[in-house]
């Protein structure tokens, strides 16, 4: 008998390749601005926004409040007052339509929906989410989508979890495991919620020691590897 029967795929860098898509709209962005584009500039703004997404996880800001004003936060640092809620609008022109995916997804999530019950669970905003998630195809292969925005709560927060939880029929934390590349949202998260977790690292980051997944991968087809063995042999930690 199968360990599991229930996977919780987490979206952005785990099925959907947002890094691709970040870096695609940040420059369009620029392009119909009319700025200057500068890898400098993009990666202080990588670094800046992921730190914004820790806030949200940390539920000190809203999603809607971070991304409103990040561009204003950004430019600041480089001596320019602009609208932030008007560079946002631009840019997510380019991030909602985004599909670009993550290596092996399809074909992965295909042999899964066989014998498993796939949901998606995922941070972000809604519109942004449903259009790609739909578009690139995953919606096909899910039963349902646990969007942040739609639910009024954040990964890692237990009430998102707990959300996730109520609203899959017969729901066993036995039986479940998280799919996810975030150590502090998904891999957290799935912890704190009673479930076992599967980090996806693709870059081979090393596992800080507060943070202990289940297992590790760094290709999604190693997970129909995890999946077809036994629990003794693969688990990495315990």
């Amino acid at each position: 008998m199968k360990k599991y029967t229930t996977l919780l795929f987490d979206a952005d860098n785990t099925l959907l390749d947002f890094d691709a898509n970040e870096a695609f709209s940040f420059r369009a962005m620029l392009a119909e601005l009319g700025e200057t584009y500068t890898e400098e500039l993009f990666q202080t703004y990588r670094r800046q926004n992921g730190e914004l997404w820790k806030q949200i996880e940390r539920q000190e800001i809203t999603a809607e409040e971070g991304v409103n004003r990040r561009f204003a936060v950004l430019m600041r640092k480089y001596g320019r007052e602009v609208d932030g809620r008007q560079w946002e609008k631009v840019y997510r022109k380019y991030l909602n339509r985004g599909i670009q995916m993550i290596p092996h997804a399809l074909e992965v999530l295909e042999e899964l929906k066989k014998t498993y019950r796939l949901y998606i669970i995922t941070n972000g905003l809604e519109d942004s989410q449903v259009y790609r998630i739909r578009e690139s195809g995953l919606e096909a292969y899910v039963l349902d989508t646990f969007i942040s925005s739609r639910i009024g709560a954040n990964k890692p927060s237990k009430a998102y979890f707990d959300y996730v939880k109520s609203h899959i029929p017969g729901f066993d934390a036995k039986k479940t495991l998280v799919i996810g590349d975030s150590l502090t949202s998904d891999i957290k998260g799935g912890h704190d919620a009673g479930l076992d977790t599967c980090w996806f690292t693709r870059n081979r980051r090393k596992q800080p020691e507060d943070v202990r997944p289940t297992y590790t991968i760094h290709e999604l087809p190693e997970l129909l590897e995890v999946l077809g063995k036994g629990e003794a042999d693969l688990r990495e930690n315990g």
